[in-house]
């Protein structure tokens, strides 16, 4: 048995590592890391957008996002991110049959307020789905809800759900600014916070490394995560390395258990976000949420 001080030394360590990935239990270098092995993966947004971001600039700036981490992988990278047509699809998660969509999407609907306080999704964990709303924590500014093998890590979906039922989501450059003043100016930067997503949606967990993209605080009207730091770079190049399979950290397994991790969330006037980490069992599947709050 390992004792207990030497796990939390590593884990504290590796805390500001210029960039940690994320692993079947957070946090744990003894279990294997989340990686993807498909060459090419296709991702979509929902056609519904975000009705309160100025024009259709929310689809843009996701397209940016994605894009800076595309650039990464064209240098010295083996996966292709691309964009797929706008879908109509509502709903996150694997599904066992039939076609995934890595979907890119805001809810702008608080479940609190919509769902029925007995219905019987809240024990599902599903109330999202059902009523297309926004289950999650208040502070809660979005989430990676990303499926995999729990054994070898393998990732198979993964779909990025904004909070638009709480946050105002801007796409301007300009100083910060808080509801209801959100034009001209940054309140909940889209593309800050996508970058950051697109960072779990390929396998990277939160560090304390000043100035990283999957730093977990960020203030309100930060734009600094648009750009891709050093170190995300350079996990993008020794996990996903050019002209070679992508890298597991331990010797890979195959399984037939999956498991779903998810996302992130963000901080209200004069606070901060903060990413936590939550995980949950789904049958065959396992979710992790990291979540971006105060």
């Amino acid at each position: 048995m390992t004792p207990l001080a030497p796990i939390l030394l590593a884990l504290s360590l590796g805390q500001t590592a210029p960039y940690v990935r994320s692993r079947v239990d957070a946090g744990d270098t003894r279990t294997q890391c989340l990686y993807w092995t498909s060459s090419r993966i296709v991702w979509n947004q929902s056609t519904y957008g975000n009705p309160d971001t100025q024009g259709d600039t929310e689809f843009d700036a996701i397209r940016a996002s994605f894009q800076s981490w595309q650039d990464i992988f064209a240098e010295c990278g083996n996966l292709t991110l691309e964009e797929g047509p706008r879908v109509d699809e509502r709903e996150v998660g694997y599904r066992r049959q039939g076609d995934n969509t890595n979907l890119v999407l805001f809810r702008t609907r608080d479940c609190n307020t919509v769902v029925p306080a007995e219905d019987a999704c809240w024990d599902d964990d599903d109330c999202a789905n059902a009523y297309d709303c926004w289950d999650d924590d208040d502070n809660t500014i979005a989430i990676t809800l990303t499926t995999y093998d729990e054994r070898s890590g393998i990732i198979y979906d993964s779909d990025i759900s904004f909070n638009a039922a709480r946050f105002s989501f801007t796409t301007a450059n300009g100083p910060t600014c808080f509801p209801p003043v959100t034009t001209n100016c940054v309140a909940t930067d889209v593309q800050n916070t996508a970058t950051h997503e697109v960072g779990h949606l390929i396998g990277l967990d939160h560090t304390r490394a000043s100035g990283s993209t999957m730093f977990p605080n960020a203030p309100p009207g930060e734009v600094s995560k648009r750009i891709v730091d050093t170190g995300s770079r350079d996990f993008v190049c020794e996990a996903y390395p050019k002209g070679q399979v992508s890298q597991a950290c331990l010797h890979p397994v195959t399984s037939l258990e999956l498991g779903p991790k998810a996302g992130c969330s963000a901080a209200g006037p004069g606070g901060a976000l903060s990413l936590l980490g939550v995980w949950a069992l789904w049958l065959m599947r396992r979710a992790r949420r990291q979540e971006e709050g105060p």
